[in-house]
């Protein structure tokens, strides 16, 4: 299930969100090409049919520059996957009452073990008495929802990852 976000994704390339809205054709090249299934088409009728980003079926794998090599209209500019690799879309959010690792105590981390970016690590926290681990999210986020993805937490993951506004180079 998707969650709710406060700030939608744009694609590695797409520089922020207004830059794929205005440019943005809805061609479908984009979303058809994107090998990780991590782009569908808009149902909101601002953006209808233009590409958004989610990550229930997939996430975003830093080597993969598909969707910015076939724009034809110029939403999503061509970067190299070293560009990408150090451009942050988004930023993950942990809820820590969903959390396998704080509300339960199970051993779980897997956000932490998936992060391609090295941006997620377990920290001890104290919860009602009780020391846990929680993951915690540093600056180096790139947004690409491997943590979402893999989390096993259902139907909501307990983290997911909020868009930035402009995209911005780490």
């Amino acid at each position: 299930k998707a969650p709710t976000r406060k700030s939608p994704i744009a694609p590695p390339g797409a520089r922020s969100v207004a830059h794929l809205r205005q440019h943005s054709t809805a061609c479908q090249l984009c979303i058809s090409a994107c090998p990780n299934d991590v782009l569908r088409p808009s149902a909101e009728l601002d953006s209808f049919m233009q590409p958004v980003v989610g990550y229930e079926r997939g996430y975003c794998r830093p080597e993969c520059t598909e969707c910015s090599s076939i724009c034809p209209d110029g939403a999503i500019h061509p970067i190299t996957a070293a560009e990408k690799s150090s451009t942050s879309i988004g930023y993950a959010v942990v809820d820590a009452d969903s959390c396998l690792s704080v509300s339960m105590g199970e051993s779980c981390g897997n956000c932490a073990r998936h992060c391609p970016a090295g941006a997620i690590s377990m920290i001890e926290v104290t919860r009602n008495g009780k020391k846990r681990t929680m993951p915690y999210v540093n600056g180096y986020c790139i947004g690409c929802g491997a943590c979402e993805n893999l989390c096993p937490v259902r139907p909501l993951s307990a983290i997911h990852v909020e868009g930035r506004e402009i995209h911005t180079t780490l």
